[in-house]
């Protein structure tokens, strides 16, 4: 999943010993918040990401979401497409 995001022109940050990732929209060059990109990419691309900044209650970064990548290769491959088409959204 890394590799494809990479590929897609999305900044990620290196995961470890987890089953998720963080996209840096920001560092993308996506201007987006975390709650705007995740609910245009489960509306418009049917993917599903996480505002990390759900997980914060004082001064959250809002500009990154989160990725579960504990799935199957075709399910992370349709993941890669939909993330792709959700970049496209925000240029």
């Amino acid at each position: 999943m890394r590799t494809g995001l990479i590929n897609e022109g999305y900044a990620v940050l290196e995961p470890a010993s987890t089953y998720f990732l963080c996209v840096d929209l920001k560092a993308s060059g996506l201007n987006a918040d975390d709650e705007t990109f995740a609910t245009a990419a489960v509306e418009q691309a049917r993917v599903a990401t996480i505002p990390v900044s759900a997980f914060a209650e004082d001064n959250p970064s809002r500009h990154l979401v989160r990725l579960c990548f504990a799935k199957r290769d075709e399910t992370i491959d349709a993941g890669v497409e939909a993330m792709a088409r959700a970049r496209e959204l925000f240029k």
